[in-house]
């Protein structure tokens, strides 16, 4: 009696295995690649969160040396923007009225044209910040759900 002894894949179970590999690759890389561009747009609005932070700090300490619209001076705040950020340019206008987010690299849904900020509100005593953004599309939009307000938004919860 002849004894075969089968050791090994044959091609086309290798070549099964192969196309199976490939299709999960096909399925998963897409998610994976939304998932970074998720974490890369989280960056921005837990800084624009500590810049909020020092602001309320300084407003406690500082009470009576402010600046004319009732905010503090940027000097007096314990913060610095990040500067070695690959995925945004952080910057402040006016002297700590508003402090900026801008995207410095296409990340998934959000282009480099896009930006969120925060201001510090004082109008009418209001005493609470106002976040806003340029950011492209509703889809990128939802990127940020807790931080841009909508249209015609007077303040938002610190942290919000």
């Amino acid at each position: 009696m002849l004894r075969i002894n089968k050791q090994g894949f044959t091609l086309i179970e290798l070549m099964v295995v192969i196309v199976i590999i490939g299709v999960l690759a096909s399925l998963a890389i897409p998610r994976f690649t939304e998932a970074s561009a998720k974490a890369k747009a989280a960056e921005a609005p837990r800084v624009l969160a500590s810049y909020e932070s020092a602001t309320l700090a300084a407003l406690a300490e500082l009470s009576g040396d402010l600046l004319t619209d009732g905010r503090p001076a940027l000097k007096d705040l314990v913060f610095e923007g990040p500067k070695d950020s690959k995925w945004w340019v952080y910057e402040t206008a006016d002297a700590a009225t508003s402090f900026t987010a801008t995207a410095n690299a296409t990340m998934g849904k959000i282009s480099q044209a896009s930006s969120i900020y925060t201001v510090y509100n004082t109008d009418a005593g209001a005493d609470c910040f106002n976040h806003g953004g340029t950011v492209g599309n509703a889809v990128a939009l939802r990127m940020f759900p807790n931080f841009i307000q909508k249209a015609g938004g007077t303040c938002a919860a610190f942290g919000s």
